[in-house]
């Protein structure tokens, strides 16, 4: 099974090629010292799963901070907007452009019933990042699936807390469109040649390390994942994290802020828990 479906689960964007750097498991986490008047947490999440599974302990914590911040501000009204805009390929092309007859075929038969209202005519000049996202639903062994990052929305939407992101929308659709369309198409039929049961027992085994907490045995798993996009790592996970220290610096020093991001965002050497540490916090493992 190709990483495809790994960015799009554990970190919205790709993970691979980690350099060893060992961190407790754990998702939950205390960020203090530093300057803080107030502690703020750091949640790893992951953004599809059957069941959203959250305990009393990280209820508790996130209740009591003042804000939340996400990966991208989810509660933005513009973000459908500007996902729509951005999801086609440019210049008119096609996924026919970048196959042959006989993998434009493959495709037509591996989405076939994966995206109710969307036949494959309708699919063929949208990004094939975006159609490795529609496939995911299927691999999950539930009818209707739930992310984590929508729970978390939904609970400071109710509890009127205010909502920020680590980055734009447009950020993540710049750093995916330095991707080339033939590794995208790559990475979607090396998804598309695998069994339904085989791509099915990837997703699970994902879910199993990370509901054990298990960070190291999840980057294990997702760097054996082959996967073209491997070119593209320090953009898709490195820089990102490094962008982000200055925010999640700047947002906790102002009030208590629960962020909640793709776990794979958590651990290695350039993860957001050590480089937190560099800049001289405090990051303990809480749960």
């Amino acid at each position: 099974m190709n990483k495809m479906l790994l960015i799009l689960v554990v970190c919205s964007s790709v993970v691979f090629n980690l350099q060893a750097q060992s961190i407790e498991n754990a998702l939950l986490w205390k960020v203090s010292g530093n300057g803080l008047d107030e502690n703020s947490y750091l949640y790893g999440t992951i953004h599809l799963a059957c069941e959203v599974k959250i305990s009393e302990e990280v209820k508790t914590t996130f209740e009591a901070t003042n804000q939340l911040a996400l990966e991208i501000n989810m509660a933005d009204p513009a973000m459908m907007t500007t996902m729509m805009q951005n999801m086609y390929m440019a210049d008119g092309k096609t996924l026919a452009d970048f196959t042959t007859d006989q993998e434009l075929k493959q495709l037509e038969t591996f989405f076939e019933g994966k995206v109710p209202g969307m036949s494959f005519a309708m699919m063929q000049n949208i990004k094939p990042f975006f159609l490795s996202s529609m496939a995911m639903t299927s691999f999950l062994s539930c009818a209707n699936p739930q992310g984590y990052d929508m729970y978390f929305l939904q609970q400071a939407k109710q509890a009127d807390k205010a909502i920020i992101g680590l980055e734009t929308l447009e950020d993540q659709l710049n750093i995916i469109d330095k991707v080339p369309y033939e590794n995208q198409v790559d990475d979607l039929l090396l998804m598309a040649n695998e069994s339904l049961a085989s791509n099915k027992k990837m997703f699970q085994d994902m879910l199993d390390f990370y509901e054990a907490k298990d960070l190291q045995g999840l980057m294990n798993f997702m760097n054996k994942q082959e996967s073209s996009m491997n070119l593209y790592a320090e953009d898709f996970l490195d820089h990102r994290n490094k962008k982000w220290i200055s925010v999640i610096t700047e947002v906790a020093k102002e009030k208590s802020t629960f962020f909640a991001f793709g776990a794979a965002h958590l651990a290695g050497e350039n993860g957001v828990v050590n480089l937190l540490r560099k800049a001289g916090f405090t990051v303990e493992a809480i749960q």
